[in-house]
């Protein structure tokens, strides 16, 4: 679709990015095709002993490695995002965790960066690099069940985790955007429709097996200083991850879906409306998630409950009802039909989104929101939104088992641009992107979700982890990574 072509055209491309996935991990929700899958839905076999010595790759039965000659070294290589394009010298695709050791232990020998690509979703490309070696776990995506926990690979993706666990009647907290790899999402924290009742992704993660910038393999659980750094704090920062246990909980029994709209909004309306937002919506139950999506001058609000009760969403539809233009009450859905409805887009796009920051209340950008209203409103194509987070994320046990340091924030922002012709559009969105940053930043903003990175955010180690976390994961890097060998741009430094 050419967005350009008409304004009703434009207006329903913009409005199916913004809402394929409402912020769960990543807000373009694409992929760019179907994987290599094992012939069975269990995990990739391993070998009996470590591997104990570098092999040929090029003869190994673990991995495959692709050079920029290979017929796939594309298909493997490509990532989500058209706007950052990236070429690995090499690109092993793995076929378990012995690969993978194989494949570390290569790269280091030839003094190559590793990056690791699991779903390929990042917003900036980490998980790709130039002339350095990529790990692609794609191949790798068993899933496995032990009782009512489940043990998945990292290359699963979000909509073959529901397909496997959803006919179980069980759920783990993820995002919703289908294409997503389980291991990207975990590793940075992960939130989405259940995380207010069952805390993030990472906060269900129970244990799991690493290998190490030396090659080396761990398995961690309990109080193992490698899970504490999993669970929000390692994407990409010092090892790869190859196998992850989770806990599940009883799935809904349905779900329920409620939308306002309000159209040609002028800035005040707009600042009013996410004003009474943020009042209301940090007061709905734990089964709910709600989402302030403004596009131009149109409102999106989105309101999800997988409780049958919904009285305690009452005050909020009694508030927005005569404030907007449109209400679209949600009857019961099919909790697995229901998700199938945010997986998203299914082709690779032009896109920059970020984090907005993460605030406690709307006073947090009291003096700043005109301004944000203002340039979405002068440059079709940014979407600014807020989430709620809240609820049983904000969990002392789960804050003191893990590396994710923003719990006490209630709501989460993200800010999107989206496009189709870089010569045309990219340079006036991207403008206006940085400037509203700049702007929120100036204005104290500077709590920041790891998942939805920028790079252009100066302070990014504090932003995304905090002052003391981001110490401790100093020392877990010095430990298990002490060469610098996976990195990316805004990797842990040692």
């Amino acid at each position: 679709m050419n967005i350009e072509q008409t304004p009703s055209q434009r207006r329903e491309f913009l409005k199916i990015c913004a809402l394929a996935s409402l912020g769960f991990y990543i807000p373009s929700c694409i992929n760019k095709g179907k994987e290599e899958k094992p012939e069975a839905n269990t995990p990739s076999p391993e070998p009996e002993e470590p591997v104990k010595q570098l092999i040929d790759l090029f003869q190994s039965e673990h991995v495959v490695l692709l050079t920029r000659d290979d017929a796939k070294y594309d298909e493997k290589r490509g990532g989500f995002n058209l706007r950052v394009q990236k070429h690995p010298k090499l690109i092993a695709v793995c076929k378990n965790t012995a690969g993978v050791a194989e494949a570390v232990k290569y790269a280091q020998q030839e003094n190559l960066a590793v990056s690791i690509r699991s779903g390929g979703h990042s917003f900036e490309s980490f998980s790709s690099n130039n002339d350095g070696l990529v790990i692609n776990l794609s191949m790798m995506n068993g899933i496995e069940w032990d009782g009512d926990a489940v043990n998945i690979e990292p290359g699963t993706t979000l909509s073959e985790v529901y397909d496997a666990i959803l006919p179980k009647q069980r759920i783990i907290p993820m995002g919703s955007c289908g294409g997503v790899g389980v291991a990207g999402l975990a590793l940075g924290g992960g939130y989405g429709l259940f995380s207010r009742a069952y805390g993030l992704t990472c906060d269900n993660l129970t244990e799991l097996t690493m290998v190490d910038g030396e090659g080396n393999i761990h398995h961690a659980k309990g109080n193992d200083d490698l899970l504490w750094a999993s669970r929000g704090g390692n994407n990409g920062n010092f090892g790869v991850v190859t196998k992850m246990k989770f806990k599940t909980h009883q799935a809904p029994s349905g779900f329920y879906s409620h939308r306002f709209k309000a159209y040609k909004m002028d800035i005040a309306r707009a600042k009013s409306l996410l004003e009474t937002w943020f009042e209301y919506a940090g007061k709905l139950p734990n089964s709910c998630f709600s989402a302030f999506v403004m596009n131009y001058k149109t409102l999106t609000l989105l309101i999800t409950n997988f409780d049958d009760d919904q009285s305690g969403i009452q005050p909020m539809f009694d508030a927005f009802e005569p404030i907007t233009d449109k209400f679209s009450r949600g009857t019961k859905k099919e909790l697995a039909t229901s998700l199938k409805k945010y997986y998203g887009i299914q082709t690779p796009i032009y896109f920059k989104n970020a984090s907005a920051g993460l605030y406690k209340s709307f006073e947090d950008i009291r003096d700043s929101i005109d301004d944000v209203i203002r340039l979405v409103q002068e440059n079709r194509g940014l979407i600014y939104q807020v989430n709620t987070l809240g609820g049983n994320i904000d969990n002392t046990d789960f804050e003191q088992v893990s590396a994710y340091p923003h719990r006490s924030y209630p709501f989460l922002a993200e800010l999107q641009a989206y496009y189709d012709s870089p010569e045309k559009q990219e340079a006036k969105l991207l403008k206006g992107f940085q400037d509203i940053q700049t702007i929120l930043g100036n204005n104290g903003v500077t709590a920041h979700y790891r998942n939805y990175p920028d790079i252009n955010f100066e302070h990014w180690e504090t932003a995304y982890y905090g002052v003391e976390n981001y110490k401790r994961l100093q020392d877990i890097k010095q430990k298990y990574d002490p060469n610098n060998v996976i990195r990316h741009e805004q990797s842990v430094k040692a």
